[in-house]
């Protein structure tokens, strides 16, 4: 277990370094930050690990009793709650809820690498969105100089 860890610790500190090495300019936390978030998102066994754990918990969540909360709502509905089956769950009330578990194992990976995507182009964007905010309070500055009509 301690190697697996200790791989994905280590990629995630030395996978933004050859672009860090490429950088004419200095590199803030925020880009340091988004490149980090960005590599350990793509990372396929840190996107296996928690595919796995999202799919073991919801294959868990698929068997917690529903009866009690059935009971209710068909109490506050005017219905007779001893009519719910006391062994219901998720898994009886939705056949086709079975099936989440492997979804969610095949989708994950997919979506964190588009997340990862997104924090790497987050990242890119930020020395534009600097220059931008210097050129919006540069304008706001020379319009509260300019006299007022």
């Amino acid at each position: 277990m301690r190697v697996p860890v200790m791989t994905i610790a280590a990629a995630v500190f030395v996978a933004p370094l050859p672009a860090l090495a490429q950088e004419a300019r200095p590199v803030d936390e925020t880009e340091l930050a988004t490149a980090e978030i960005e590599a350990t998102l793509k990372n396929p066994a840190m996107q296996a690990a928690v595919a796995e754990g999202i799919a073991a918990a919801s294959e868990v969540l698929l068997d917690v009793p529903l009866a009690p909360l059935a009971r209710a709502v068909a109490e506050a509905a005017g219905e007779d709650p001893d009519a719910v089956d006391p062994r219901m769950t998720m898994r009886t009330v939705s056949p086709d809820a079975q099936d989440v578990p492997d979804k969610v194992r095949e989708a994950m990976p997919r979506m964190m690498g588009a997340m990862g995507s997104m924090a790497g182009g987050i990242g890119a964007m930020m020395p534009a969105l600097r220059e931008m905010a210097e050129r919006m309070r540069a304008a706001i500055e020379t319009a509260g100089a300019a006299p007022r009509y």
